[in-house]
């Protein structure tokens, strides 16, 4: 060691350009560092979510959640499985050993739940997702008296937007309640025109139809053949046909029901400024540069607010990218 130490003390010009270096690669690698306030790591929880609209927790139990626990029992490296069920939605919460190779454990469940053919038909596809410590990095109050709807298509506008810009991956809503089309029946109208319950809802489920049949080859080229009819909004449900009369005449939804174009009935509640809100959120990613992420949104927020509809405003609720410079 002594050697080495004494070599350097009398070459003077080595150790100078020794320390040039070293100097230089800290500058360069300053340039292209991460910058983040709290980093995302993975987890070794998972989660498979199911929704079934209109189906009771009972039926949720039974028909969606006890399948897939049936078909992930025998998997390996499963240390723990929970679930909940509750009105038209199941959550199955999987732990798994922390060793595990996730992409390959993530395939393995989706290969076994994609095979249960027994679900019910009007369930929707299961997701799978594994849990991120990922944390919250800018916080915008989007907020108004006006319309539900017209207050949470800002929002979701808004997060397109905020999206576009450089340095920015991922931008969630909080405190938006999904959109929901209840079909409110007149028992009244439903005897005047013979008709029961189940034949409302035969022909609802009749009319929402997504579905490929393959595809036809010619001389032009392939053609894909799709049948699509999916009811969205009220003004569609409300044109749906229940029923072909003798004289040609039609009976449509909207001449036996109430169709009312809302959102789910769940217990959230926003407000700023005692408005109704809706929070855009900018979170962190696993590689990502806060401070420019924070200037972006900063710069974008000086004209947002000029392109907004009448009544609703932005705010910056919290910036975290402050910790970082301070």
């Amino acid at each position: 060691m002594n050697g080495i130490i004494a070599w350097w003390a009398r070459n003077k010009v080595a150790a100078n350009l020794l320390m040039a270096g070293i100097l230089i690669t800290g500058m360069l690698a300053i340039g292209n560092m991460e910058r983040e306030v709290s980093i995302t790591v993975p987890v070794n929880f998972y989660q498979i979510t199911a929704s079934w609209p209109g189906a009771a927790p009972q039926e949720v139990e039974e028909q969606i959640v006890i399948r897939i626990e049936e078909a992930l029992s025998d998997m390996d490296n499963i240390d723990r499985i929970q679930s909940r069920s509750v009105e038209g939605f199941a959550q199955v919460f999987i732990e798994s050993d922390p060793k595990v190779d996730t992409a390959r454990f993530i395939n393995q469940m989706k290969l076994r739940i994609d095979g249960i053919s027994t679900f019910p038909r009007d369930m929707l596809e299961p997701r799978i997702e594994q849990f991120l410590t990922r944390s919250e990095l800018i916080r915008i109050g989007v907020h108004g008296n006006v319309d539900p709807m017209l207050l949470k298509r800002t929002a979701e506008q808004i997060q397109d937007e905020i999206l576009l810009l450089s340095d920015v991956s991922i931008v969630q809503l909080f405190g938006v309640r999904a959109e929901e089309v209840s079909v409110e029946l007149s028992e009244q109208a439903m005897r005047r025109y013979g008709l029961t319950f189940d034949d409302v809802a035969r022909a609802i489920r009749n009319s929402s139809i997504n579905i490929s049949s393959g595809r036809i080859e010619t001389e032009t080229g392939d053609v894909m053949l799709r049948a699509r009819n999916l009811a969205d909004t009220r003004e569609d449900f409300n044109q749906i046909i229940l029923r072909q009369m003798p004289d040609g005449s039609v009976i449509r939804v909207g001449d036996v029901a109430n169709v009312v174009d809302g959102f789910e009935d769940t217990e959230i509640l926003a407000t700023m400024d005692g408005d109704p809100a809706i929070l855009v959120q900018i979170m962190t990613t696993e590689t990502m540069d806060v401070v420019k992420t924070s200037e972006s949104v900063n710069e974008w927020l000086l004209t947002a607010e000029e392109k907004l509809p009448e009544g609703i405003s932005l705010t910056l609720w919290g910036d975290q990218s402050k910790i970082y410079k301070d």
